[in-house]
């Protein structure tokens, strides 16, 4: 019988027994030393690890003996961001993990049936806040609580900033350069490289991870253990979170049957990629490797997992037909099954139509860049805008996405709400419908570096703007020659974050 993950806040009082057998299974793990394979320490290793962090935060030792470093290259900071390997690993990861803590769980006398409970944070208002058992210091006995940690600096999430639009996207891989994102993520072609977040990693997975991590102090600030990506999975918090994504994973492929994990051999057997193995360790202590194409089912024997609720959270009509709808084109008589076709269309390849002059620095706090955009290649837009709905057989307009380049810095847990065409001097909160979205740096530190995989590159995001373009179009602009995006820290950002953007530009995708 495959073991349920159930939702926290359904769980009832603060300490469940779930909660109770997971607090008394991570006490258990952390006994362990950190060259143990089935240790806390050593299964969060394998998401990140930072010596020099890990001493200042108090999870290591000076003089600790670490695995072998042909042990730590093998296991050690595997973690998949930025690639449409972020769903699969991550599930492969978790569900080790849940097995090993699992096993001393029931050493320990617990239920056979134990899984990762979930932080379903879109269930209610009361959700949007840190679950009580991870922010209670001792446990119902007065012994200390094994789920706290000190370096959890936030406590409560805003609804907007983990909107689950990314459900919305009918296609699970983006496009190479990043534009559209897709909902999982775009294809790794080596194992350095790192195209581009999907739209669930973008929102809510990063924005959680930053949120909740925070950080304290101004200058130097220190961050909360989940704001970087090389200590997060020390905090009993990830567990939950990532059982939330994986879960929504689920209600993605669920939700429409047009919703399919990629059917091409890269990424199912993926990874197929020279220096890039997926392994994990078993309860025993022994290697596990798996593909991407052995996470497709849950209910697969190196699983054995389902969640509590799989439903859908959002409408069920779907962006493109509300799309239409709004522009006063599917009134004219469009089915809902032209709609979905219109959807699941092939795009052509993104178009760029304008970009920023100079790269933008983050670091001083709220800050505002213009972009120019090419008047012809823009006119297309409004062109296609316009003729969309007049022949017998009406085309998706264009869509239009904000694309971030080469994001840089030296802190992973920023926090960015990013406007466009944001009048001066007024409250960013009255004017929600020029928000173009939030902008998590999460794992923007590692990017940075030169000698990291990504080379010092940094990270990049894109933010699809198409509905601000419609709606200035519906006020009666006629072309754009530029456009103000504006970036509005809503988490502590100091000097010494030295947060940059190399390039903010605009890309059009359509015929």
């Amino acid at each position: 019988m495959a073991h349920v993950r159930l939702d926290i806040e359904k769980l009832g009082e603060r300490w469940s027994e779930t909660l109770l057998w997971y607090a008394r299974g991570v006490a258990e793990l952390k006994k362990r030393p950190i060259a143990d394979p089935t240790s806390w320490r050593y299964l969060a290793a394998i998401h990140g690890f930072d010596k020099d962090l890990w001493i200042d935060a108090g999870y290591l030792t000076e003089d600790e003996a670490l695995p072998s470093e042909k042990e730590q290259s093998v296991y050690w900071g595997q973690c998949q961001h930025s690639t449409w390997f972020f769903l699969p690993w991550h599930r492969g990861y978790t569900a080790a993990v849940e097995q090993i803590l699992r096993s001393a769980i029931v050493g320990l006398g617990g239920p056979k049936e134990w899984a990762f409970p979930y932080w379903n944070y879109n269930e209610s208002s009361q959700s949007l806040k840190v679950p009580a058992c991870f922010s209670a210091r001792t446990l119902p006995d007065g012994t200390p609580n094994p789920l706290f940690v000190e370096r959890r600096f936030g406590t409560e999430l805003n609804p907007a900033d983990i909107a689950l639009k990314a459900l919305t996207d009918p296609v699970f891989e983006g496009r190479y350069d990043g534009v559209p994102p897709g909902f999982g993520g775009s294809e790794l072609k080596t194992a350095h490289d790192h195209p581009g977040a999907g739209g669930l990693e973008k929102q809510p997975h990063n924005v959680v991870h930053n949120i909740v991590g925070g950080s304290e102090g101004v200058d130097p600030k220190i961050d909360g253990l989940m704001g970087d990506s090389d200590t997060a999975a020390l905090d009993p918090i990830f567990w939950a979170h990532h059982a939330n994504i994986d879960r929504l994973w689920e209600v993605w492929r669920k939700r429409n049957p047009d919703h399919q994990n990629p059917d091409l051999p890269s990424w199912y057997n993926g990874p197929v990629i020279p220096g890039l193995v997926f392994i994990m360790p078993t309860v025993e202590g022994t290697p596990w490797t798996f593909k991407a194409g052995d996470m497709v089912d849950t209910l697969a024997p190196r699983l054995d997992y389902i969640y509590e609720d799989t439903s859908d959270p959002i409408s069920t009509v779907e962006p493109v037909r509300q799309r239409l709808l709004r522009l006063g084109i599917a009134a004219k008589g469009l089915s809902v099954e032209h709609t979905r076709l219109l959807a699941m269309r092939e795009p052509e390849a993104a178009e760029l139509i304008g970009a920023s002059q100079t790269s933008v620095d983050l670091s001083r706090g709220s800050v505002e860049t213009p972009v120019q955009l090419d008047k012809l290649a823009s006119s297309k837009v409004f062109t296609s805008l316009k003729v969309a709905g007049l022949s017998a057989d009406p085309q998706l307009p264009d869509r239009v996405f904000l694309n971030m380049e080469n994001i840089r810095g030296k802190s992973d847990s920023a926090v960015f709400h990013v406007y466009i065409n944001l009048p001066d001097g007024v409250d960013p909160a009255s004017y929600p419908q020029l928000l173009a979205g939030t902008l998590a740096l999460f794992g923007v530190r590692k990017a940075s570096k030169p000698d990291g995989d990504h080379g010092g590159n940094g990270v990049g995001q894109a933010l699809e703007i198409t509905h601000i373009i419609d709606a200035l179009h519906l006020e009666g602009v006629q072309d754009l020659s530029q456009l103000k995006v504006r970036f509005i820290p809503v988490s502590t950002v100091v000097p010494a974050d030295q947060f940059t953007i190399g390039r903010v530009s605009i890309y059009r995708l359509g015929s």
